[in-house]
């Protein structure tokens, strides 16, 4: 199995603090069935995209050098995790930031709201040749109270990624909630631990899956498990369901 979205590499952000905690993340994914992970440390600064780049592929290289010297059955591979600020689409070295080296790259919204200029943002990115991934829409304020306002957003050419956490209720019932329109109305399209620790906020993939099994049927979890992750990572056209308008039940005399 992929994480496409894991906080693993050491002191680089609110991830990993050490390498040994890097290396204990590392045996619950193993332990969970991940057998590659996509780092995605966080890029919240459009003016030294080289500088990250190099310092966090300095810490992909030793972390993937200590895995192999302990044995341990995990690839890591590069990515980042890109605020949605217009000052990234002017910038030199954007490409350095997709994941793998392919044409996808992960956006965080921020967590209270979806801004005026998020539409803009992926259609510019779209025309630049990139393919945005949105990384925990379900966390979003704005979409939890309005799932609609993705829909725009993926009808533009977006892909969703969703929290394993979120899908098992970590964050709560609404969290949870959303996740689940969101997957049920082809805005959600892959998963991703967004591991910050070996605790609570581990790299957790079997419980998630399970719920997911009872949201959507054989192929649609196969689809989004074990073939659009690795058709993002080997840079592979994604195929995906047309998403659809969330319409919420009519409550009648307030109940």
């Amino acid at each position: 199995m992929l994480d496409l979205h894991c906080h693993i590499l050491p002191e680089v952000d609110d991830g990993a603090g050490s390498i040994g905690e890097a290396l204990s993340m590392a045996a619950v994914a193993v332990k969970e069935g991940i057998d590659a992970i996509v780092a995605t440390p966080h890029c919240l600064d459009a003016k030294n995209i080289d500088a990250f780049v190099q310092g966090v592929e300095r810490q992909r290289q030793q972390l993937q050098r200590v895995l192999d010297a302990q044995q341990m059955d995990l690839d890591i591979f590069l990515g980042a995790e890109v605020f949605m600020d217009p000052a990234f689409l002017k910038v030199e070295g954007l490409d350095r930031l997709t994941i793998n080296a392919t044409s996808y790259i992960l956006v965080e919204l921020p967590m209270g709201e979806v801004p005026l200029y998020a539409e803009d943002f992926v259609y510019k990115l779209r025309l630049m040749g990139f393919i945005p991934i949105i990384a925990h829409p379900e966390r979003n304020l704005a979409i939890m109270r309005d799932p609609n306002i993705l829909y725009r957003l993926v009808d533009l050419g977006c892909l969703c990624q969703i929290n394993t956490g979120s899908i098992t209720g970590l964050f709560g019932k609404r969290v949870q909630r959303c996740a689940r329109v969101l997957l049920t109305h082809g805005m959600g399209h892959v998963l991703g631990t967004d591991a910050h620790s070996d605790g609570t906020r581990g790299p957790y993939v079997k419980r998630a899956v399970e719920q997911l099994k009872s949201w959507l049927d054989e192929e649609q979890v196969r689809r989004i498990v074990g073939i659009t992750p690795y058709h993002i990572l080997e840079g592979k056209m994604v195929s995906t369901e047309p998403p659809r308008r969330y319409k919420p039940r009519m409550r009648i005399f307030g109940f």
